[in-house]
């Protein structure tokens, strides 16, 4: 395939003035029906091709891929933010599968503890659980109207979970740098499913570890 050349103002090349560009009166036309398919064009085109570059053109391009990246702007993790008994929670929209109304929550018998029951999620039954205990805040006194409920659908792998929240923010880009360490202050439970804290809008978030919560899903609710 050859390459098409640029137009430049004031060129005079036969392209522009007889061919296909210009008032198609080349007789060679007729035999190769585009200029694209003519030798002199392929030639001009090898040239153009084999052309210098301009002057401080290959510097300039070996110190943009020289110069090292910076990388604050760029590791930014997608999070959802959700509240549980008063608390504010993310976890990475890798694992997020839906966000759906409250649904009416099945007990199964003999099971209690993290396993709230079996809710129905578009016809496919799946185990809800309750993150409040398993965050140990099961005390707390919900903050939330009711009326915001919403069922949370989570998956990694094979491991398909849900779980009801207060309320639900939306997507948020969160940038890496601004995710401290946990304060000394947070429970136990909390502290171990819990990869840091950072601040958004006034409220501190706590950034829930995907790979530990749903290793603690898997060994305490099956």
């Amino acid at each position: 395939m050859t390459t098409p050349l640029p137009v430049r103002p004031g060129d005079d090349s036969c392209w522009n003035r007889i061919g296909v560009r210009g008032d198609h009166t080349c007789p060679e036309l007729a035999k190769v029906t585009h200029c694209h398919n003519c030798p002199i064009f392929a030639s001009a085109g090898r040239r153009f091709l084999d052309a210098p570059s301009p002057a401080g053109y290959l510097d300039e391009w070996t110190e943009r891929l020289a110069a090292p990246v910076d990388t604050d702007d760029r590791e930014t993790l997608s999070v959802i933010l959700f509240q549980i008994r008063g608390e504010w929670l993310a976890l990475p929209v890798t694992v997020m599968v839906e966000v759906t109304h409250l649904r009416p929550i099945r007990r199964v018998p003999h099971r209690g503890g993290l396993l709230a029951g079996l809710v129905n999620i578009r016809g496919e039954l799946l185990l809800s659980v309750r993150f409040d205990q398993l965050l140990g805040l099961g005390t707390m006194a919900p903050t939330s109207d009711e009326k915001l409920a919403r069922h949370l659908v989570i998956r990694k792998a094979a491991d398909t979970w849900a779980f009801a929240v207060e309320a639900v923010d939306r997507v948020h880009r969160i940038p890496a740098s601004t995710i401290d360490p946990l304060p000394p202050t947070v429970a136990r439970a909390a502290s171990r499913l819990t990869r840091g804290v950072f601040q958004h809008q006034g409220k501190a978030v706590g950034l829930i570890d995907e790979q530990r919560f749903f290793q603690a899903l898997r060994e305490r609710v099956r």
